[in-house]
């Protein structure tokens, strides 16, 4: 008999390839899904072929309802749950701090919850942040201390403070994915890299918008999803539960990943400027990248890198996309989905 995987946020990018691995696997995928979800918001799963899958079944789940949470968990007996439900823009969560709480925050607490009453058994991860440590010379790792800067710190900090209790209090098997930035084709609309690479397929099209960012000057830590969901499904499988950083190390900032996304349109672009008055040009002279002091966010860290030694060493973990070739595979995709556009 298989065994049984509870996926909330499975039609996001990362619940998606999830899905993938764990069907190619062999489980039985209860892949969670808001309520009232319609098809079109099931589009990863539909392009990774897994809709009709029988042995992916759709759960409509609200993390936010506990008695919901209680009752799926209560049927479904599940030997792994992974927590990837959550308001993952960190700009929604500053326009809508109390949704952020409320869904990031006690929805973990609803499911480790019970998880705790009707499956204690199972083996909980939970998809954490490199957002809620206090970087140590530069660098986050697993010791690093706590903050929350920002409401989307503050709603994934109760999440991941609430893996430690139920694991510390009630012996679970609950262990945290400390996740830095991780791209793939399968990225929301809503984020500055599919933004940046969708922009620049269609600049290299003959597009003429002038894309718009915030801090150009901000580096992060990116990597590639499916890697990074390869990390979920090894610490649900390691023996001993606990957190651990699943980061590349390779840093860029918005203006590096903007000019290395254009460039893969066949855009090379010059910045001129500084501050709310920079932008790019392309080799024409004319202005393709600019800044909206409106995206700019007072509690953004300048810079977040993670290291991920100790998930390299005891799960194995790898990224195995460097940024220039994770870029390239973002706007190429932008480029297939651009063509399918137009396609008579």
């Amino acid at each position: 008999m298989s065994q049984v995987a509870l996926v909330t946020g499975a039609a996001g990018q990362d619940g998606a390839y999830l899905c993938r691995d764990l069907l190619a696997a062999g489980w039985q995928v209860q892949a969670g899904v808001r309520p009232g979800a319609e098809e079109p918001a099931l589009w990863r799963l539909r392009e990774l072929g897994l809709l009709g899958r029988p042995a992916l079944q759709l759960l409509a789940l609200d993390v936010r309802d506990a008695a919901a949470c209680n009752d799926a968990v209560l049927q479904l007996k599940p030997q792994q749950v992974f927590h990837l439900a959550a308001i993952s823009s960190v700009a929604r969560a500053a326009q809508e701090p109390l949704a952020a709480v409320d869904s990031n925050g006690l929805g973990a607490l609803n499911l480790l919850e019970a998880v705790r009453c009707h499956a204690p058994q199972a083996r909980f991860v939970l998809a954490s942040s490199g957002e809620i440590f206090v970087p140590r010379d530069g660098v986050i790792d697993e010791d690093c201390a706590l903050q929350a800067r920002h409401p989307y710190a503050l709603s994934k900090l109760l999440a991941h403070a609430a893996v430690r209790t139920y694991r510390e209090s009630y012996g679970l098997a609950a262990s945290a994915a400390i996740l830095f930035n991780h791209e793939s084709p399968l990225r929301g609309s809503a984020f500055v890299t599919r933004k940046i690479a969708a922009a620049a397929a269609r600049r290299g099209a003959g597009g003429g918008e002038v894309l718009l960012l915030g801090d150009l000057s901000a580096q992060r830590d990116f990597g590639y999803a499916p890697d990074y969901v390869a990390g979920l499904r090894a610490l649900a499988a390691c023996a001993v539960p606990d957190d651990y950083v699943f980061a590349s190390g390779e840093c860029a900032s918005i203006r590096e990943f903007a000019s290395l996304a254009y460039a893969a349109a066949g855009i090379e672009v010059r910045w001129q400027g500084s501050g709310p008055d920079e932008h790019a040009l392309d080799a024409a002279g004319r202005r393709c990248i600019g800044v909206d002091p409106a995206l700019l966010r007072r509690a953004d860290a300048p810079l977040l890198r993670g290291d991920a030694a100790r998930a390299r060493r005891e799960l194995g973990f790898a990224n195995t996309v460097p940024l220039l070739r994770l870029v390239r595979l973002l706007v190429e995709a932008e480029q297939r989905r651009l063509g399918q556009e137009r396609a008579p």
